[in-house]
This record gives structure tokens, C-alpha cells and sequence, in this order.
């Protein structure tokens, strides 16, 4: 019996598909992403979406279909201010094989910070595909600002503390000068009347009461010496003819204290308000009163002159020094933040390092246009 052979059925072959084309499962699964993610084949500054997922409607605005039939509209969302480094980034990627872009895009649903997170394969002499993920961090960029403002704020109420911590220094200088001062110049007045009567009443007889006399002189003096000298500390009244004047008394308190040379330059120097002539004369006792106790130095150079349009001062010293941007642990380290935060309260600039002399260098830059009240 003979075996009938037939010849299989010839059928329909199956449609062609795109091999790079997502299955259904993982376009289901890119169309749950939070962000959008795409295939972009570029040279130069021409583009052109080969892939584009559902996300590209809630991230730009835009269908998919709409991104692959032209890069154009894409390209019109970008902020204008935002372009040129958009087109940098994505060449730069090329090298780089990595492509990171964070820009403003201007939809329909308002305008929106998006990041783009991509990986560049190089397809030929320019060409190159870039396969990643745009997302919408609107809501970082948010947040972000409202914590520059909320910081400005601060700043600005810190700002206004210190002006009335400042004005609240003026005044107990005040008393303790004037107040303290005229009491004490009575009592010494009428301790002298006293001892005056008192000798007239006893005669010769009163040496023991002399000494006790000149002894509460003495103390009376002393009283009125540390009343000027508290009420220089708190703010001394030669800051009311500009910082430079003030800055040259502080150097000779501290030669006539510490028995070091001090070199004080502040000729061109330029004009600033009073709040920032305050500031930078503490940090300038703070610096000096720092060398005083650690440095050992036998020699200090204080300049104050302007740079790029902002008021510099600069303290060095010829003494030990220490390793490194910062110096131990210590008191000192309390000197030098206190320093930073009043450099970094007035929006402006602390750098401390080894000065050319051989020891520490503190140079502090503030802008000129801080306010003195608020």
C-alpha cells in the first residue's frame, strides 16, 4: 500500500514587527511609568523620536504619535534661556555616553521643570541614539524656591536683629560712657571734698584716713577706666567716623596690649553704611583677638581696600599658623565660625588660609549694597 504524501499548507507569514519595538507587556508597563520614556536619534542639532511612551502626553503635553512625526513641536517647548544648553548637553552626551539635562518646558498645562536621565550610543561619525527618561521635577524645583525664600527671609530678619543689636550696643555704650561716667566723676568730686573736710577736722592727724582715700581714688579711676573700655568693646565711638578710623584705633589697642607691630592699611577704601562697618570691625577684633591668644605672632597686617565691587578686609599675621583651611579643635574654631556667620549673615565671603608672611591669612569680602536697616 502506497503512503500518500502531502505537501504541508503554505501560509500567510506573520506581519513583520519592529524588533526594537516594545512588547505589549512592556508597553503596558512604560505606560504606568511616572515619567517618559523615549529612543531619540540625533546629529547635530537635528532630531528625531523613534520611540516615544504614553508618558510624553502628562511630562510635555504632546502625543506620541506627535513626537514621531516631528521633533519640532518638542523643541518649542523648551524655554528659549534653557535651549542652547539643552543642545550642549546632547552633543556633549555623545562623548560622554551619558546625557543629563535638566531645563523648563513651557506646555499646555503650564510651565514645568523636567529632567532628562539618557544613555548615548554612537550610531556613527555624528550620528548618535540616546535612549532615557524625561521627568517632571516641578514639584523639587518648588520646593527648592520656596527654601531660597524662606532662607532670604531669615537672612533678612537676622539682618534686621543684628542692625538692633547693634543700635542696642550704641546705646549701652552711651550710658556706660556718659552715665556711669558723670556718676563717677561726682563720686570722685565729692570723695575729694570729703577727704578735704576731713583733714581740716583732724588736722595732721589723719594719715590712715589719706591712704584709705587715695585708695577708694584709685578704685574710682579704675571704675571709670573699665567703663571706657567696656563701652569701646560693646562699640566704640570712633566707628561714627568710618570704619577706617575705627579700624586704626583697633590696631593701636592692640599694639599698646600685646606689644606687636601692627600694619593697618585702609587708605581707598570705600564708603559703606553703618551696619556693614560694624560687622566687619567684629570680625576684625575677632581675628586680632584670635592671633592674640593662638598665633604667637610678633607681627600683624590689616588691610581693608575694595575688590569686584565689594568691601574687603584681610588679616594676617606672621605667627605659627596651623595645617590645613581649619585650625584644631578649639576655642579658636568658635572665633572662626562666629566670623563666617557674620560674613555669610551679610551675603558675602570668608576665606581663611596661610598668609605670605608664614602664618594665617582671614579674608572676608561683603557687597556694598547690604542694607543697614530694614
Amino acid at each position: 500500500m502506497m503512503k500518500s504524501h502531502h505537501s504541508p499548507a503554505i501560509t500567510d507569514p506573520a506581519p513583520a514587527r519592529d524588533q526594537d519595538a516594545p512588547s505589549v507587556e512592556a508597553e503596558r508597563l512604560l505606560a504606568q511609568l511616572p515619567g517618559f520614556v523615549f529612543r531619540l536619534e540625533h546629529e547635530g542639532d537635528r532630531l528625531h523620536f523613534s520611540y516615544a511612551s504614553p508618558g510624553s502626553l502628562s511630562v510635555c503635553g504632546i502625543t506620541p504619535e506627535t513626537l514621531l512625526a516631528t521633533e519640532q513641536d518638542f523643541l518649542s517647548l523648551i524655554d528659549p534661556h534653557d535651549l542652547p544648553a539643552f543642545h550642549a548637553s546632547l552633543q556633549a552626551s555623545v562623548t560622554a555616553g551619558t546625557w543629563n539635562w535638566e531645563g523648563r518646558l513651557r506646555t499646555s498645562q503650564g510651565p514645568k521643570w523636567v529632567n532628562i536621565r539618557a544613555q548615548t550610543t554612537p550610531l556613527g561619525r555624528l550620528k548618535a541614539e540616546s535612549v532615557g527618561i524625561m521627568l517632571n521635577v516641578s514639584q523639587s524645583h518648588l520646593r527648592e524656591s520656596h527654601l531660597r525664600d524662606v532662607s532670604a527671609e531669615l537672612r533678612c530678619m537676622a539682618v534686621r536683629f543684628e542692625s538692633i543689636r547693634e543700635l542696642e550696643r550704641a546705646r549701652l555704650a552711651r550710658d556706660l560712657h556718659d552715665d556711669l561716667g558723670q556718676i563717677l566723676t561726682a563720686l570722685k568730686m565729692d570723695l575729694a571734698s570729703l577727704h578735704s573736710l576731713l583733714r581740716r577736722q583732724a588736722g595732721d592727724a589723719g594719715g590712715e584716713q589719706a591712704k584709705l582715700f587715695d585708695s577708694m581714688d584709685r578704685l574710682i579711676d579704675a571704675a571709670a577706666d573699665a567703663g571706657r573700655r567696656v563701652a569701646a568693646e560693646l562699640r566704640p565711638s570712633v566707628l561714627d567716623l568710618g570704619l577706617g578710623p575705627a579700624l586704626e584705633w583697633l590696631a593701636d589697642q592692640h599694639r599698646a596690649r600685646y606689644a606687636a607691630k601692627v600694619h593697618c592699611q585702609t587708605r581707598g577704601a570705600p564708603a559703606i553704611g553703618e551696619l556693614l562697618a560694624a560687622e566687619l570691625f567684629r570680625i576684625a577684633q575677632e581675628a586680632l583677638t584670635n592671633i592674640a591668644r593662638h598665633a604667637g605672632a610678633s607681627q600683624v597686617w590689616l588691610r581693608l581696600h575694595e575688590q569686584d565691587g565689594r568691601v574687603c578686609l584681610e588679616i594676617a599675621d606672621d605667627g605659627r599658623g596651623f595645617a590645613g583651611a581649619e585650625p584644631v579643635p578649639g576655642r579658636a574654631t568658635f572665633g572662626l565660625r562666629g566670623m563666617r556667620e557674620r560674613a555669610m549673615l551679610m551675603d558675602g565671603s570668608f576665606w581663611i588660609g596661610p598668609a605670605p608672611q608664614g602664618g594665617a591669612m582671614v579674608k572676608v569680602c561683603l557687597p556694598h549694597g547690604n542694607p543697614d536697616h530694614a
